[in-house]
């Protein structure tokens, strides 16, 4: 019994190394040369991206009373963040746009928080659809490269961010300009060309 164990315990291990080194093998085996995607993040980039908009939430949430019931949105791409919503004043926008750029791994900060009361739940879920609408959109695009842009609406505006060439920029705003419900788009992309 202790010998089929031994057996077992040497033949998984086997198994593991074999599937290890295949794993580890390259995948492109021709002689062409690697394409690198300039505008793709890496897995890092996408971990730092989630890791920022966690702490600036906190950070914000945690930096006056004022903030803490207000609704904002954190949204970062490659380390370009946005912020969105509604805060009661000038001095509460101005201090989230302060502490979001002390986050590490923040390059810059668009502050696009608005002065007044909070949304309705009704806003924001037509804000969901009009995003769900622009990414199928965009999706549905072969030669879009969807996975480069985010999209994030608030109040009807749709915010658009990535790593982008000119003319996928461009692409990108005709793709949101025929979803239904939008009343305005900005840009905060990262040109790569």
């Amino acid at each position: 019994m202790k010998s089929m164990f031994k057996q077992f315990c040497k033949l998984t291990m086997v198994v593991l190394a074999t599937s290890l080194i295949v794993a580890c093998s390259p995948a492109n085996l021709s002689s062409e040369p690697i394409e690198i995607n300039e505008g793709s993040r890496s897995l890092g980039t996408v971990y730092n991206d989630q890791l920022i908009e966690n702490i600036a939430t906190d950070s914000i949430r945690r930096s006056s009373s004022l903030l803490r019931d207000a609704h904002f949105n954190v949204v970062s791409f490659n380390g370009i963040v946005l912020l969105t919503g509604q805060v009661p004043s000038e001095d509460t926008r101005v201090l989230a746009g302060a502490k979001t750029q002390l986050v590490v791994n923040v390059r810059k900060v668009h502050n696009a928080l608005t002065i007044g009361p909070t949304s309705k739940a009704l806003v924001r879920a037509n804000d969901a659809l009009i995003t769900t609408q622009v990414k199928a959109m965009m999706i549905g695009e072969t030669q879009f490269p969807a996975t480069r842009v985010k999209v994030f609406t608030e109040s009807g505006v749709v915010y658009l961010m990535g790593l982008v060439t000119q003319a996928e920029a461009k692409w990108s705003i005709d793709i949101a300009s025929r979803a239904r419900g939008v009343q305005k788009i900005v840009k905060v992309f990262e040109y790569i060309d």
